[in-house]
């Protein structure tokens, strides 16, 4: 059977890497939204996307952030904090990407900043990857067109043979719109299961 894709892009938070250290945002505002909620409003910050599209210093994100969703804490408290949402790579990822790479172009396009990129580099997940396509570094941040289409102009390939999964429906349903096929998945299982029903594993 001929291959549906030439490359597969992942997310990295939620989808190849855990980040759950954002349950201590959740805590300091009394769980007051759920953690879609928290997501939601997240993306949507003009702090988050300035900082992410690499036109923010980190000292003004830090404190733009703390009184943005009125955390109680200092500056201080909340980088240490921020510094270590990333806890590593997902049990059994490495082995699905390992089995991918033989076949198919691998590839991520995350939204992050200078603050976690060293945290992502240290979790070696770069290595199972072929292409980083890195907000802060692309100046463009998700879900915005533009940085799809950056994307899928070095990638020099048709959007329908470009595979995206993401654990935010609303960078999904912006791939989409750019013609590339995606699917929403959070954790190990689901990225298991929409590899499996896509026919790639």
């Amino acid at each position: 059977m001929a291959k549906k894709f030439d490359v597969i892009v992942f997310d990295l938070g939620g989808v190849l890497l855990d980040i759950s250290g954002v349950q201590d945002i959740l805590n300091w505002r009394g769980n007051c939204e759920s953690l879609p909620e928290f997501w939601l409003n997240w993306i949507n910050s003009r702090s988050v996307r300035a900082f992410e599209s690499g036109v923010m210093t980190d000292d003004d994100f830090i404190a733009n952030i703390v009184s943005e969703f009125e955390l109680p804490i200092s500056p201080e408290t909340f980088k240490q904090s921020y510094c270590g949402w990333i806890k590593g790579i997902f049990d059994g990822i490495p082995e699905i990407l390992t089995q991918l790479k033989s076949e198919y172009r691998l590839a991520c396009l995350t939204n992050t900043n200078t603050l976690h990129w060293p945290e992502v580099e240290a979790s070696g997940i770069l290595t199972y990857l072929d292409l980083p396509f890195v907000s802060f570094k692309m100046g463009e941040v998700k879900p915005e067109a533009a940085i799809y289409q950056k994307m899928l102009a070095i990638l020099n390939v048709p959007a329908e043979r470009v595979l995206f999964i993401d654990d935010n429906q609303i960078n999904v349903d912006a791939a989409l719109s750019c013609g590339i096929q995606a699917y929403r998945v959070v954790g190990v299982d689901q990225v298991k299961n929409c590899l499996q029903e896509q026919g790639i594993i």
